[in-house]
């Protein structure tokens, strides 16, 4: 059988919950993302945190501002895991998880180091900045017990 969709009940519903988490990081990294670009306040649960983030030059590694990483990243793990979804060989499926965990290990070390650098260096906390990085650890975790289960399954002889 040429077209094989290896993912059980419980990986299909991980993934379903891993893309509404990808959406949802994908609007709340437009949401930022537009007031770096424009130079505009956001809403901020926190006070000024976000502000004092926001116009901080840790935001901005390589020139690039930091949610502009998180929507790249969430993008990737929306299409990914849309991806796995469609009927295709049981070895894409299980490449398409290798990409998921791969952007999501770098998404845990990219938020852990800016979440850091909020505590430590701009000392500051952006409530939408918490909320992407728990998205993020969550997404994570998902994407572990996805794939730690995905290696537990027989290779299907194509």
């Amino acid at each position: 059988m040429e077209e094989f969709d290896s993912m059980n009940k419980l990986q299909q519903t991980t993934n379903r919950i891993i893309f509404v988490l990808s959406i949802a990081g994908v609007i709340m990294a437009i949401y930022v993302l537009q007031s770096f670009l424009r130079d505009t306040g956001i809403v901020c649960l926190t006070g000024g945190g976000c502000e004092l983030v926001r116009k901080s030059p840790v935001s901005y590694p390589f020139g690039i501002p930091v949610p502009a990483f998180g929507l790249v990243g969430y993008t990737g793990l929306a299409i990914l895991s849309f991806l796995r979804t469609t009927k295709i060989q049981e070895q894409i499926t299980r490449n398409l998880l290798n990409g998921m965990l791969g952007i999501a290990i770098f998404g845990v070390c990219f938020v852990t180091w800016f979440t850091v650098m909020e505590i430590f260096v701009i000392q500051g906390i952006c409530t939408w900045c918490a909320v992407s990085a728990i998205n993020m650890f969550v997404i994570f975790g998902l994407v572990l017990a996805s794939w730690k289960s995905s290696q537990t399954l027989p290779a299907s002889n194509s």
